[in-house]
């Protein structure tokens, strides 16, 4: 009885390292994207550039993975994350938009 046991957990945990191992390697995290995914250069402000060419690779990423892009019409525009209208976007301005548009807060 007790190698009947074995043999199904060893099975078992075959299948999960094979899952696991099948995901492909450079799959991006879920949830929202994070400042540092937008801050390109690192400089703790995010240009409108660096906005929408951080939204665009991660669309591209997503959308190659077969996750679906159900909400990407109402991804908010560059002015909406820029709330002082300066032409950049630093971590509180992005946190605040995150909240004000019902997105988790930033890892």
């Amino acid at each position: 009885m007790n190698h009947i046991r074995l043999i199904t957990l060893s099975l078992a945990m075959t299948a999960i390292c094979g899952v696991t191992l099948a995901q492909p390697p450079n799959m991006p995290a879920g949830g929202p994207m994070t400042f540092a995914d937008l801050d390109q250069d690192g400089n703790g402000s995010v240009t409108e550039k660096e906005f929408y060419d951080g939204r665009a690779k991660r669309i591209k990423e997503r959308s190659e993975q077969g996750y679906p892009m159900r909400n990407l019409p109402n991804a908010p525009a560059f002015s909406a994350v820029d709330l002082n209208g300066d032409g950049l976007v630093s971590p509180s301005e992005f946190a605040t938009a995150q909240a004000n548009h019902g997105l988790p807060p930033p890892r």
